[in-house]
């Protein structure tokens, strides 16, 4: 691997953990390092354990087996033992041959010493049920205990097969129900093991021998096996039936599990082990042997957590104990990582809270003695003070702005007052007193609107009234030379707007617009709602504005307000500098100040500022204009 490869293989590591938080990864880091070797350790010591207790279980049940098969082959041969001894007893070979041609009471003499004979081989063992001799061709049976065969048996399956097979020998048949009908029918099934009778002198088959064994009598040597609830025995034939269960209603019945044959016949040898799943899942142990002697195949079948329940206690306790230090790795990360990490996490709220404006909520107080509370500690005393700075240049700011806007209102022009009392001085000598009335109104009430009250926030009725009396003092002065119109629709006067906002721009159109011009003129104020906004228009015809005049005063306009602006407005009023200064102060982005004009056609002003009718609303814009002296 080259490198450059392995440089981007980190690369992408250390992207994907930086998703996470310092904490986080603090944390998982620890506990993978703490719990990860007691598990590794954990795993390693229970696969050797279970893989060394699986190995002394299967030898322990290959021995057992083993044993069993000894015990089980021991029984069967003295079984066999026992009807040989029946086949070789005198009565049987020399009298019983010839019973056929004996007349009735030789028959009952024979009867009785054969039935003594038997119960003598009988009464010694009590697994034992029955025995039965017979000659060939239904001419004569005898038996003891449970009859077996009918009295013309030659049609029966014990006579058939054990006649019938190459060789004679030894025969065990399954279990079964006695082939007899009515009285002699016990309804128990038997295990059946019979044999030819052969001639001693010719060696030819004249009859058969049978005794019947109940299965059970196994059950004493299976239970060695170390069978429990939780597994089970089968001795099963070459064909597959059930020679012994424990479980009595297999008997003689074929096995019911034919993955299990199938499975056993796969195996060459005639003993040993090997897993097997059954189809609900369960895992077992199979240990089997054949029996030589009979072709029987012994299984021992035992679950295996039957046999494997030391070993999982083991991993129970290794499990809960592996558990419980994973739990106090745990709670002793998530202590010191809290322990930690609360003091970073309240500074970064802290952080949070000061970066939106709120300085009450900084001082953390002292929780330890750690880096992180010294780091606390000082960030505590740097927003103190700051939060002194900013209080200190707040004030400083409001007693400034307070100062600009008192001179921002106490700038009357001078050349107006002049020019209105000339006006008034000709207009006593040519009209007499009405006419001075008049403008003495006018001029009364402009003085009284500008200096009198402490509102700075008015309806604008009231500022369309005082540039109605500031219009009517300027057209006596003007004459036919100047004309005015107003339009404001009646539901916009209770509208709140800037006192003493529209009379420096009518004075400045009055002015720089219609004064300049020879020929007469036109003064036009309106107004109109905008959504929530409302916009104050003042246009003039008169001589308009210079391109490079113009450019210069919108580049003054886009600026940021400061007190630069009102010097470099010169002497032509207020200015409109300053009453784009005092909209800024009052309403900040919610308003706008756009100033259009073209050479010899007109100048256009446009106020744009939100619509207050009275209430919270105008007070907390009030609240914002800096309280100003309105004394003379």
């Amino acid at each position: 691997m080259s490198l450059p490869l392995v440089q981007a293989f980190f690369a992408a590591q250390i992207r994907f953990l930086r998703r996470f938080t310092v904490k986080r990864r603090l944390f998982f880091t620890f506990l993978i390092i703490s719990i990860a070797p007691l598990a590794i350790v954990a795993t390693v010591s229970f696969y050797y354990s279970y893989k060394d207790a699986a190995q002394k279980i299967e030898s322990y049940s290959q021995q057992i087996i083993r044993q069993v098969e000894i015990n089980t082959d021991a029984v069967v041969s003295d079984y066999e033992t026992l009807l040989q001894t029946v086949v070789n007893e005198d009565v049987i070979q020399n009298d019983m041959k010839g019973a056929a041609g004996l007349d009735k009471l030789g028959q009952y003499r024979l009867d009785d010493e054969i039935k003594r004979m038997l119960n003598v081989k009988m009464m010694n063992n009590l697994a034992i049920t029955g025995i039965t001799v017979a000659l060939l061709d239904n001419r004569y049976s005898m038996f003891v205990g449970n009859r077996m065969v009918p009295s013309i048996y030659g049609g029966t399956r014990l006579y058939g097969e054990t006649l019938g097979r190459d060789g004679g020998g030894f025969l065990w048949m399954p279990p079964h129900l006695n082939e007899v009908k009515g009285f002699f029918q016990t309804g128990e099934k038997v295990l059946t093991l019979s044999v030819p009778i052969k001639d001693r002198w010719r060696g030819t088959n004249f009859g058969f021998a049978a005794l019947a064994v109940r299965p059970n009598s196994f059950k004493p040597i299976m239970s060695a096996a170390g069978a429990s609830e939780q597994g089970q025995v089968y001795v099963l034939d070459e064909s597959g039936s059930v020679i012994y269960s424990d479980e009595e209603a297999q008997w003689g019945m074929p096995l019911d599990d034919p993955e299990l044959i199938g499975a056993l016949k796969k195996q060459t040898s005639d003993y040993g082990h090997f897993n097997y799943t059954v189809r609900g899942g369960s895992k077992y142990l199979l240990s089997f042997t054949r029996m030589k002697s009979t072709g029987w195949t012994i299984v021992n079948q035992i679950p295996y957590h039957y046999l494997m329940r030391s070993t999982w206690r083991i991993l129970t306790f290794t499990i809960v104990i592996a558990g419980f230090f994973m739990l106090l790795s745990a709670y002793i990360a998530a202590l010191v990582f809290n322990s930690i990490f609360s003091g970073i996490y309240r500074l970064m709220r802290s952080m949070r809270s000061l970066e939106m404006g709120d300085f009450q909520v900084t001082n953390m107080g002292k929780t330890g003695k750690d880096e992180i509370q010294q780091l606390t500690t000082s960030y505590d005393r740097m927003v103190d003070r700051l939060d002194d700075l900013i209080n200190e240049l707040y004030r400083e700011k409001v007693v400034q702005q307070e100062m600009q806007i008192k001179a921002l209102k106490a700038q009357i022009n001078p050349h107006f007052l002049y020019n209105t009392l000339e006006t008034i001085s000709s207009l006593a000598k040519i009209h007499g007193v009405r006419g001075i009335s008049r403008m003495t109104t006018s001029l009364s009430h402009i003085f009284r609107y500008s200096i009198t009250g402490d509102e700075d926030i008015v309806p604008l009725r009231d500022e369309i009234r005082s540039v109605e009396h500031y219009l009517s003092i300027i057209q006596a002065r003007y004459g036919d030379r100047m004309s005015f119109r107003i339009d404001v629709p009646q539901p916009l006067l209770e509208c709140k707007v800037l006192k003493l906002i529209l009379q420096p721009l009518v004075e400045n159109a009055v002015q720089h617009g219609i004064e300049p011009k020879p020929e007469p003129g036109r003064v036009s104020i309106s107004a109109f709602r905008e959504g929530d906004k409302l916009r104050l228009v003042v246009a003039d015809d008169g001589a308009g504005i210079a391109a490079d005049r113009l450019a210069e005063l919108n580049r003054l306009l886009e600026s940021p307000p400061d007190s630069s602006h009102s010097k470099g407005s010169g002497s032509g009023g207020i200015g409109l500098l300053n009453v784009k200064e005092r909209l800024w102060l009052a309403y900040r982005e919610r308003s706008s100040f756009r100033l259009s004009s073209t050479a010899n056609q007109g100048t256009t002003i446009e106020l744009t500022l939100p619509i207050e009718t009275g209430g919270s609303e105008a007070k907390e814009v009030e609240e914002r204009v800096p309280r100003t002296d309105r004394g003379g």
